[in-house]
């Protein structure tokens, strides 16, 4: 038997899979927070102290380097000038990826949103895997605070306890793309919260596609989501754009709370929680009169009228769960509301940066350039070029589609940005640079 005994109806919770929260009152959160805190985490910093202790000790931190550099200068003015440029201005935060936590405020203890945040991110971790803080081209004052704060803050192994990844062919190729970014830490220093907001927008909108395809029993496959260029027009005759992009997304939106509030519920007999497309798989012949029992339950406790016809298979019942999952969140449902506090949020704070209205063609997924460039350093990785075609694979790897028209416009603004290389006159062999 994979279930626990004995299924019971409760409060629908997606807490071990998606971070947005049935009120939306809890939903506001601060990127550069998250970013913030996902370094500590990143970095080894919280696995084994709270974050109240952490505070203590760059507190500490703080008190040790102006010893030191009080010691050093024998000078009280220049410990001033060091004190205002790098601490109260808050440059120690460009000195390095791991600098950035100095920053992290009192505040910062009592934000639930940003951890939840957070522990989404936690999936693009690594096993076993300590990473870079390295940089290079420090002034004298800079390698002295770095030292230190090095000496006091050695890099751990992440606490990789976060939220289980419900996609994760998406999630392995990101995490490459993370340990790419902290080996350049410059580059990772300034593009660190692009990268996760891209991360976190890409994973809800391929979740949002794949929701209802669990009985196909794999892995979800990266699938198809169209983008513009933001410096495009958009029109209703773009047929990929229409059938494949944000209204594609848009109407699996609703499905990802009941789906996942479900997932939570099939608790395994050891405590483990898997996503559906994995459930399906673990279940067993003598499971069938517990979900069946649970079936009955359920729609009795939500006080759903259903017609509960006898089952034949375990998929049959496991459909019949994932409807009424669904159902007790209908229009006139008096747990409706919740749902469509996810759906909204999801739209207004995860999808709104890469959306735009653009006339008859409607709502579009956008991609800016800041984020174009970013993703083309990120597919070139530690290569010095790569074929234009390549690149358009490696963007559709992580989630990025374009059609022909992007396809052209794609090569303007490599061609404007002056990171083309062209191997013949007819321009066959297009090869893009990094900007590294």
């Amino acid at each position: 038997m994979y279930l626990k005994v004995d299924l019971k109806p409760a409060s629908n919770s997606m807490a071990s899979f998606y971070p947005i929260s049935t009120n939306e009152n809890s939903n506001d959160f601060d990127w550069e927070v998250v970013t913030t805190l996902f370094l500590c985490e990143l970095y080894g910093l919280l696995a084994e102290k709270k974050l109240n202790k952490l505070k203590d000790n760059l507190d500490q931190f703080y008190r040790d380097i102006e010893e030191q550099f009080k010691a050093d200068l024998l000078n009280e003015e220049a410990w001033e000038m060091i004190n205002n440029i790098y601490f109260k201005e808050n440059n120690i935060a460009k000195i390095s990826p791991k600098l950035r936590i100095f920053s992290l405020t009192e505040e910062s203890q009592g934000i639930s949103a940003e951890k939840r945040i957070v522990a989404l991110l936690k999936t693009l971790f690594k096993n076993e895997f300590i990473y870079s803080n390295d940089v290079a081209n420090l002034n004298f004052i800079e390698k002295k605070i770095y030292e230190k704060f090095e000496s006091i803050f050695p890099s751990k192994y992440p606490n990789y306890d976060g939220l289980i990844t419900y996609l994760p062919k998406l999630s392995s190729i990101f995490s490459d793309d993370l340990i790419f970014l902290t080996n350049h830490s410059k580059y990772f220093l300034e593009n660190i919260q692009l990268f996760l907001e891209m991360y976190t927008f890409l994973y809800t909108a391929q979740l949002s596609i794949v929701i209802n395809s669990w009985k196909e029993a794999n892995e979800p496959d990266i699938k198809d989501c169209y983008f513009i260029l933001d410096t495009e027009k958009a029109s209703r005759e773009r047929a990929s754009l229409q059938r494949s992009g944000y209204k594609l997304v848009e109407k699996g939106l609703d499905a990802i709370f009941p789906t996942l509030a479900l997932c939570e519920s099939l608790e395994s007999s050891e405590g483990h929680k898997y996503p559906l497309w994995k459930v399906v798989t673990l279940l067993q012949d003598d499971d069938f009169p517990n979900l069946e029992a649970y079936f009955h339950t359920f729609i009795e406790n939500r006080n759903l009228t259903i017609n509960s016809d006898k089952f034949d298979t375990i998929d049959s019942i496991l459909e019949a769960l994932h409807q009424v999952y669904k159902a007790q969140f209908a229009k006139g449902e008096t747990r409706a509301s919740r749902n469509s506090n996810v759906v909204r949020t999801v739209k207004n704070i995860i999808l709104k940066p890469f959306t735009q209205i653009r006339g008859s063609a409607g709502t579009v997924f956008v991609l800016t350039q800041e984020y174009l460039l970013l993703l083309t350093n990120l597919v070139i990785g530690e290569r010095d070029k790569l074929r234009l075609y390549e690149v358009i694979k490696e963007f559709e790897r992580r989630g990025i589609f374009f059609d022909k028209e992007s396809r052209k416009a794609l090569v303007g603004f490599y061609e404007r940005l002056g990171n083309v290389e062209k191997m013949s006159d007819s321009g066959d062999a297009i090869y893009v640079k990094k900007t590294i």
